[in-house]
């Protein structure tokens, strides 16, 4: 659900964050995904930047 400002209420939400840290031996960069599920979410409409459909898995 969303109203005029782009308050968003999210259900059933999946939370990806990922860390980028540089090995110091090797200065390699790693990827560290982290995610969480929650069950319901508020969005305030002024941090909305973009909202796109979900690609068609096949």
């Amino acid at each position: 659900a969303f109203d005029q400002h782009l308050n968003m209420i999210l259900g059933d939400v999946e939370e990806t964050i990922t860390t980028i840290e540089i090995d110091e031996e090797t200065f390699e960069q790693i990827y560290r995904p982290t995610k969480r599920h929650i069950p319901m979410l508020f969005v305030r409409g002024d941090g909305v930047i973009l909202i796109s459909p979900l690609a068609k898995q096949s």
